[in-house]
């Protein structure tokens, strides 16, 4: 009886153990899908991001927000480029002094497609390093540093019909504008119109799951881009730089989310075969590029001859997770030959 009791109590524990460590468990894998963006037609009016894992894009007016304050342990504050916005230096710390006068001689200088070279620098640097380079200097902990800035507001959405390419509307003007650090864990904004010698305030606290907090001087906080690991491109119109000739808008540009390890490179037909047959083995990591978001950029179309997207080339992702797909772009035009409505196809490789 002492020997059967012993037998059945060791039976029961390697049973026990061997159902609780080695069952299977069910975890859920992304899928490929074609996907439309909802640019929103020839203006170009929104900037959307999309999470290839859950195929979920969120869509958001490029006039919602004027600047995104970074939400990590630096302190940056970037610019809204789809609207053709730009942003000098000035040497001056006190913003109330600043009159139009002071800066009409800039007006001409900071702007987008000067042909100047040197107005990249009024721009955020076009590659994402954000940490490194934004057209408005890192925020000091010594206010004495944070100089003012003037504001080339870009322009406006087109708000009127039209079938062809048209992204830009009313000229949104100028302002001033001063930023300071508030305590540990955000920003205070001084802004004002240049005419103007008193000027209004406002913070921005950081917000841990995001990169940015986003903020409208006329709409105050702005709900913009989607939580920081929860998205792997953008569509939008974008400021580029074109090498000796300086700051140009592009439409139909797709930047890559470089600042959360998402990287991508560009696969050509005529090397690695057609995009159907690409697996998972032909994946050549060497090439994936993590320091520049314009990777795929306007390289996926032409607007030659008709704008098009190109079929000798596509696209091989990683994710911030390690998810590889590969992403080839269908069309940008509707069936009218109207821009601003692009489509995509993505495929997991497994």
């Amino acid at each position: 009886m002492k020997n059967t009791l012993i037998i059945f109590i060791l039976s029961f524990a390697l049973f026990s153990s061997c159902s609780e460590d080695n069952s299977p468990i069910d975890v859920p894998q992304p899928s490929g899908a074609i996907l439309d963006l909802n640019v929103g037609g020839p203006s170009e009016p929104n900037q959307v991001w999309v999470a290839l894992d859950v195929k979920n894009m969120k869509v958001t007016p490029r006039n919602a927000w004027d600047f995104g304050f970074y939400c990590g342990n630096e302190f940056r504050v970037i610019i809204n480029t789809s609207l053709q916005m730009a942003a000098g230096k000035l040497d001056v710390t006190d913003i109330d002094s600043v009159s139009e006068t002071d800066v009409a001689s800039l007006k001409p200088i900071i702007a987008i497609g000067t042909s100047q070279t040197d107005n990249i620098n009024y721009v955020d640097d076009v590659k994402g390093n954000y940490l490194q380079r934004t057209a408005i200097d890192a925020v000091s902990q010594n206010n004495d540093e944070n100089k003012v800035y003037l504001i080339n507001m870009g322009y406006d959405l087109y708000y009127g019909s039209s079938t062809s390419l048209n992204i830009k509307g009313e000229h949104r003007g100028w302002k001033k504008i001063r930023i300071l650090r508030n305590g540990t864990n955000g920003y205070k904004i001084q802004y004002a119109n240049l005419s103007d010698t008193t000027h209004e305030e406002f913070v921005i606290n950081k917000k841990a799951d995001y990169d940015f907090n986003f903020l409208s001087l006329e709409k105050g906080i702005a709900d913009v881009q989607p939580p920081k690991t929860d998205w792997d491109l953008c569509y939008t119109v974008f400021v580029n730089e074109i090498p000796g000739h300086g700051t140009y808008s592009y439409s139909d540009f797709i930047t890559t989310n470089m600042m959360n390890n998402v990287s991508v490179y560009m696969a050509s037909v005529s090397e690695v075969g057609s995009y159907d047959a690409f697996e998972r083995k032909n994946v050549d990591y060497t090439k994936f590029i993590t320091d520049d978001q314009r990777v795929i950029g306007a390289s996926w179309r032409t607007t030659f001859g008709g704008a098009t997207a190109y079929t000798d080339r596509f696209y091989i992702l990683k994710d911030h997770v390690g998810t590889l797909y590969k992403i080839r772009f269908i069309k940008l035009t509707d069936s009218n030959n109207n821009r601003g409505y692009p489509q995509f196809e993505f495929d997991v490789l497994n």
